[in-house]
């Protein structure tokens, strides 16, 4: 089977899920948006794909038509709905903080993240540094003394 087909019959699957879910046999659902049993059987195994009209009038009998086309629902669930009123009534301060509590989580788990996170310096290490400056990043270190004089060794 190809890739088109594969998509084909996913779309065709979905779409009797559909179907099944708004308690419609092929035949009512196949007359109610203007085509016949035979032609919904045939969009429904795969063997023809759906018209963006026939799609069209099966949105207006309530198919959620995103969900048959990508796999995924459009629709919300009634909480999720109620949530999302309430969200989009509030006060521009009130969104700001909801959206803040529902990030820090994840922010908090990153920052910890890169606090476990042991400092790495330099790649393939196979050289020495004897003296200079050593930037990796943001962060610089001198290594070895400032000036030409300083630091004389004792024999």
């Amino acid at each position: 089977m190809s890739l088109i087909e594969d998509a084909k019959h996913g779309v065709g699957a979905r779409l009797r899920v559909e179907r099944e879910r708004l308690g419609m046999s092929q035949d009512e659902m196949g007359t109610r948006a203007g085509k016949n049993k035979n032609t919904q059987m045939r969009y429904e195994t795969g063997v023809n794909a759906p018209t963006t009209a026939y799609l069209h009038d099966l949105a207006d009998l309530g198919v959620d038509i995103g969900y048959v086309l990508t796999g995924f629902p459009t629709e919300l669930l009634d909480e999720d709905a109620e949530i999302l009123a309430r969200f989009r009534a509030a006060t521009p301060e009130l969104r700001f903080a909801v959206r803040l509590m529902l990030t820090a989580p994840q922010e908090a788990a990153a920052r910890q993240a890169r606090a476990n996170t042991p400092a790495l310096v330099g790649g393939n290490n196979s050289g020495q540094v004897n003296a200079g400056t050593v930037t990796q990043g943001d962060v610089s270190f001198q290594i070895g003394s400032r000036s030409k004089g300083g630091g004389k060794r004792s024999s």
